[in-house]
């Protein structure tokens, strides 16, 4: 009879000390390259534990200390957008685990899949258990649900209980954080389950606990959506988040150039190559209104109803991982085939179903209406190109002149770590993204995730040039001293241009948008929203031992490029500075 023992897929046990030792041993299990820790007086039996395997040398997780736990989320999220395996953060207890809230966001709505634990106020204080009660704070970090601010927010919580069955409550986190459409999970350790003695621990086979596996759409339903695409004059494809699956991105070049539909995409990944005739924009409001059928692919908000609606005759289909978003209460958008798919599967199957449909006269009539997009977009690109050229000749730089150069200081192998937020459009226009995997965003909207997530991006692609680019308002809330200092001790160079308009923007376009003639923009007082007189990021670039560089004049800017990127190709992060033209 065979070792049961030997079989990848029974569980096996291992000497551990510890419960925290159990807990690193679920890790190493799992894969886990990467911890992102911001330490506190709860976590110390984990580390002792990687401080003891890795004396013994066993291969472990990486820590890296993140000063804030922003730094630490994003990391993680930038770490998952690549590779798409969760990894660890690990922060202090109730304090820890708020300031983690805008991160925590962003990796609900990216759909990032990371293991956040944080520790919690021991259990125990007159002596009765090891990690008992010994300072103060251990009576006010306690909270009625530390975990209750957070789930909204996550996929899954818990908090370990019994040292007994800790590999089983690790499984389960990996699973659910790794599962289509993956998240967040939040899970609360306690010192006494860390610190009590165990002796030994169970691994459980991982393969036996993965994810899930991933659905295909209806074959019925994929067959009326490639008739109504096959038959359709004016075709738009809205694309969300389908690039997250590398193999997507040439699925949907295929079936837009056989339908020949428009392909807006919002651009959290590298959904549709931005060089490509038939990419339209960075979002939909240009095409819906005109468009007959209109299919949209792993889109949280495919089109804003009050900036135009789709006609009323339009056919729209919508391909989702995660159709009915349950957790956004209010989803309502009209849809005649709703399916519930993987894109990286659904897509290709419905470019083979509208190939076997096609006629010669049909492919003729779309090979037509491709060439008027193409002449039309060419004539877009060069007005786009002669406007950029435009203004290096300006006193002033402005977003498209610093966009048009970064264009053409960055090969197509760079990464893109965007938060420019209000000049993102601008990038999306002269920064042209090719290959999957060469831009990102957070799919969130809280600030301040783009310098953690170059962090994570570099750990993941350590070969990769990576540049961050974002506003003013955004480098503030990234808390630079925090991601600046990470990137130089953990070896994770990356460069950052700041377009600093000295205002927040966002804000401003509200306002605008509402009060087009109200007093704030007549009188110029706009109360919270100027960021003027600017902070001197250059100088706070160099005190965390990276390049800074501020930009005024737009000749500098193609130079200052050259210099800063060369720098992080040594090996050293750079910031640049760039004072664009306020809005």
């Amino acid at each position: 009879m065979a070792d049961q023992t030997a079989s990848p897929r029974a569980e096996t046990v291992v000497p551990a000390d510890y419960g925290a030792e159990a807990f690193v041993e679920s890790l190493i299990a799992n894969g886990v390259e990467f911890m992102f820790i911001n330490s506190g007086t709860d976590i110390f039996p984990i580390q002792e534990a990687l401080a003891k395997f890795d004396a013994k040398g066993r291969t472990i997780p990486r820590a890296v200390l993140c000063p804030d736990e922003a730094t630490a989320v994003a990391a993680a999220h930038g770490y998952f957008m690549v590779t798409r395996r969760p990894q660890v953060v690990l922060v202090h207890v109730d304090s820890g685990t708020m300031n983690m809230g805008g991160g925590l966001h962003n990796a609900q709505r990216g759909r990032a899949g990371m293991i956040l634990c944080a520790g919690r106020a021991p259990m125990t204080f007159d002596g009765e258990l090891e990690g008992t009660r010994n300072i103060s704070i251990h009576w006010i970090q306690e909270q009625l649900d530390q975990a209750g601010a957070m789930r909204g927010f996550t996929k899954w919580d818990y908090e370990l209980r019994r040292t007994e069955n800790i590999q089983h409550v690790m499984q389960r986190a990996f699973q659910i954080a790794a599962s289509e459409p993956p998240g967040p999970v939040y899970l609360t350790l306690p010192r006494e389950i860390l610190m009590e003695s165990v002796g030994q621990t169970k691994v459980l086979p991982v393969q036996r606990h993965g994810p899930l596996s991933t659905p295909q759409a209806d074959a019925d339903d994929l067959a009326q959506a490639a008739e109504a695409l096959a038959n359709a004059e004016n075709p738009l494809i809205v694309a969300g988040q389908s690039g997250r699956n590398p193999s997507s991105v040439a699925a949907m070049t295929r079936l837009a150039e056989l339908t020949g539909a428009r392909v807006a995409s919002e651009s959290n990944y590298v959904n549709f190559p931005t060089d490509h005739p038939l990419w339209a924009s960075a979002g939909a409001a240009p095409h819906i209104a005109d468009a007959d059928v209109i299919l949209a692919v792993d889109s949280d908000v495919p089109y804003i109803p009050a900036h135009g609606k789709p006609n009323p005759n339009a056919t729209i289909i919508h391909i989702d991982i995660d159709p009915v978003k349950p957790t956004i209460p209010l989803w309502v958008f009209p849809v005649d085939q709703l399916m519930h798919a993987d894109s990286a599967k659904a897509v290709p199957a419905l470019a083979d179903a509208v190939d076997d449909l096609l006629s010669d006269a049909d492919r003729a009539r779309i090979e037509e209406r491709i060439e008027t997009i193409k002449q039309h977009r060419e004539t877009q690109i060069q007005q786009a190109d002669d406007l950029a050229k435009q203004h290096g000749t300006q006193s002033v730089i402005t977003p498209q002149w610093l966009s048009y150069c970064l264009g053409q200081a960055v090969d197509e192998d760079t990464v893109i770590v965007d938060e420019s937020v209000t000049n993102s459009g601008h990038i999306s226009n002269y920064v042209p993204r090719t290959k999957p995997g060469t831009y990102y965003k957070s799919g969130g909207s809280s600030l301040g995730w783009a310098l953690g997530g170059a962090i994570g991006a570099r750990f993941a692609q350590p070969d990769k040039t990576v540049v961050a680019t974002v506003g003013d308002g955004a480098f503030i809330y990234g808390c630079p001293a925090s991601s600046l200092w990470a990137a130089d001790v953990h070896d994770a160079p990356f460069l950052t241009i700041i377009y600093n308009n000295q205002i927040h923007n966002a804000p401003k376009a509200s306002l605008k948008g509402a009060y087009p003639d109200g007093y704030a923009l007549s009188s110029g007082n706009l109360m919270g929203m100027e960021l003027s007189p600017s902070v001197e990021f250059a100088t706070l670039a160099e005190s965390c031992r990276a390049y800074g560089e501020k930009v005024e004049d737009p000749a500098e800017v193609p130079a200052a490029l050259e210099r800063a990127l060369e720098q992080v190709r040594n090996g050293r992060a750079a910031v640049l500075d760039v004072r664009i033209e306020k809005p």
